[in-house]
């Protein structure tokens, strides 16, 4: 048998890990050590091979934010896919930032023994080992990790000429087609986006019939996603008038808005003491996104860069718990801030970009208090714009 014949040989024996609790489990055993659990969120984020990981630079990454594209990575067999930065990924980077304050030119898997990269037989023993300490069998180093990337992207493509199927959302919102093992796991991803982006409307009634036949797939895992969100205070599930998405209310903001005040700015306070240089240099540029946004006054990307500047903050605080907390809070106020953003002829700059400034400075200035001080202004006022819309729009009614 040739070398080429084993190596396809290879890939189709290797499997992917099997689903996203096996996934937390890999994270949470290798967790302790910013540099493997980089290395982990890339592959299984990226899909590229274990070569193309190991010739990377921590400037290759530096100032990318979630979504964006990794230049120096390209995938093979034709994934007509670009490379870009996971969230993990990108919460990965920043903890190895912060722990390690690298130089630029630094390799980002560097070997123990050395400045040179990573070897790639170290790297496959190192990648074996997690599936050994966790108890995976079936495994096959690197190509198990790109199989999971395989196996989590495999989508259809959606044709650009394609006649939108009958929908029950507004306007015109139509479920993506999912067709890959993963199947559970995407339609959870796909709901919650729409509900939280306000696709699918407060108040709106889900059909699992419908969504399972927009979707290409059963009802069980439209079933289990919908189990899932409803958990998550996303959805109510009536037992006569079927399933709908939580509906808006000027108390119900009000409280989140109070629960957000005490958690959020622990966090602040918290990720302010350990935040570097390159932490500082990523907000102001996630700041700009922002305030581009604000000029086109794309209420959807203004909302997108201001979630991923407070996010960035509160992940370096290091407090997965409370920052598991503070994103179930923001996914359910979420609606209400696309909603009525989307209502508004301009928005008012002052809860974006100029309290983004002083959060920045503060935590330049290494001040927790000055940081918790521009955020609370912010959260509030932020919210007060959009109760104000809210009240405006019911007086019109």
């Amino acid at each position: 048998m040739t070398q080429n014949s084993l190596s396809k040989e290879r890939q189709k024996q290797a499997n992917p890990i099997p689903g996203s609790a096996e996934i937390d489990r890999l994270r949470q055993t290798i967790g302790s050590n910013t540099r493997d659990l980089l290395l982990f969120d890339l592959a299984i984020e990226t899909g590229v091979t274990a070569n193309q990981l190991l010739t990377l630079h921590v400037k290759d990454l530096v100032n990318l934010n979630v979504g964006e594209e990794i230049s120096l990575l390209r995938r093979r067999h034709g994934h007509n896919v670009p490379v870009t930065v996971g969230p993990h990924s990108h919460k990965s980077f920043q903890r190895y930032l912060i722990q390690n304050n690298p130089p630029e030119d630094d390799l980002l898997f560097k070997s123990r023994k050395g400045n040179g990269s990573l070897a790639l037989p170290s790297a496959s023993r190192l990648v074996s080992g997690w599936f050994k300490r966790v108890g995976l069998k079936g495994m096959s180093g690197f190509l198990s990790l790109r199989k999971t990337w395989e196996s989590q992207h495999k989508l259809s493509e959606i044709r650009e000429n394609k006649e939108p199927s009958p929908s029950i959302f507004e306007p015109g919102y139509s479920a993506n087609s999912i067709q890959t093992p993963t199947t559970q796991e995407l339609v959870y991803r796909e709901l919650e986006h729409a509900i939280v982006t306000a696709r699918i409307k407060p108040g709106e009634r889900l059909i699992t019939e419908t969504l399972a036949k927009q979707m290409g797939i059963s009802r069980i895992p439209v079933r289990e996603a919908i189990g899932r969100l409803a958990a998550r205070n996303l959805l109510i599930v009536h037992p006569q008038k079927g399933t709908t998405v939580y509906g808006l209310s000027e108390k119900k903001l009000k409280e989140i808005l109070e629960i957000r005040l005490m958690i959020e700015l622990t966090a602040a306070r918290k990720a302010t003491l350990a935040a570097g240089k390159n932490s500082i240099e990523t907000l102001k540029g996630i700041n700009n996104q922002y305030i581009e946004a604000q000029k086109t006054n794309d209420a959807d990307k203004i909302l997108s860069a201001n979630r991923k500047f407070h996010f960035t903050i509160y992940s370096n605080a290091d407090m997965p718990i409370l920052l598991s907390m503070i994103k179930s809070l923001w996914d359910q106020a979420s609606p209400y801030y696309h909603l009525m953003f989307r209502q508004t002829v301009s928005h008012d700059p002052r809860t974006g970009g100029e309290y983004h400034r002083k959060i920045i400075d503060a935590i330049s200035e290494n001040d927790p208090e000055k940081v918790s001080k521009w955020l609370k202004t912010d959260l509030l006022a932020s919210t007060e714009f959009v109760l104000g819309v809210m009240r405006s729009i019911k007086t019109a009614e």
